[in-house]
């Protein structure tokens, strides 16, 4: 953090705490990412299940990949955005930056884990136990953000996701639940995000 930053910081806490205000989140602007991208990558998993693209379904694996480095550089563009915004030293702001971070790794093991099972039992509906786990994930990360800042509108978010993960786990296997997966991406994702982004504060620079 630069020494700009940090006065930025500071002169945006003084005045939070002269407000009796609570600090706004900064992270919409992943959230809406995520979940655009996530929408789009479930919709065309479901396209080609359903063999409405001509794409054999072993296929699949490369929408995944184009995910990965999609949101390689989009978390790189995000980021920089993100530091001019000031507030970035709140408790809310540090623990939401953490526990998605936390989430992220936890969400990398289960993809690990998951495709290499597929490929030593030759079963590649196995997979469809990521976004299972990840919307459950997605929960804990949205309520532990909201209770660290107490923002108790997003713990309504956190239990949407956590609904959504049962539904998933549920219906396991079903090549429809990607399209339900694309529905509650824009539901605790990109919603969350886009209020978010309203409340941020202006960018510090």
């Amino acid at each position: 953090m630069t020494r700009d930053e940090l006065l930025a910081d500071l002169t945006y806490a003084r005045t939070l705490a002269e407000e009796g205000r609570h600090a706004p989140l900064i992270g919409g602007s992943y959230l809406v990412f995520f979940g655009v991208l996530l929408a789009m990558c479930y919709t065309a998993q479901w396209a080609v299940l359903q063999g409405l693209v001509p794409i054999e379904p072993s296929m699949v694996g490369a929408i995944w990949m184009g995910f990965g480095a999609c949101a390689m550089a989009g978390s790189t563009l995000l980021s920089k955005r993100v530091r001019t915004l000031p507030g970035g030293a709140a408790i809310s702001n540090r623990v939401d930056r953490n526990v998605w971070f936390g989430v992220m790794l936890a969400i990398l093991a289960v993809v690990a884990g998951s495709i290499l099972r597929a490929l030593r039992v030759d079963d590649f509906q196995g997979p469809d136990v990521i976004m299972a786990a990840a919307f459950g994930l997605y929960g804990v990360a949205l309520y532990a953000t909201a209770t660290a800042g107490a923002h108790a509108w997003l713990r309504n978010f956190a239990f949407l996701a956590w609904g959504f993960s049962g539904i998933l786990w549920f219906f396991l296997g079903e090549p429809w639940l990607y399209l339900i997966a694309a529905g509650a991406s824009v539901a605790v994702l990109i919603a969350p995000g886009l209020i978010m982004m309203r409340r941020e504060p202006k960018s510090a620079i």
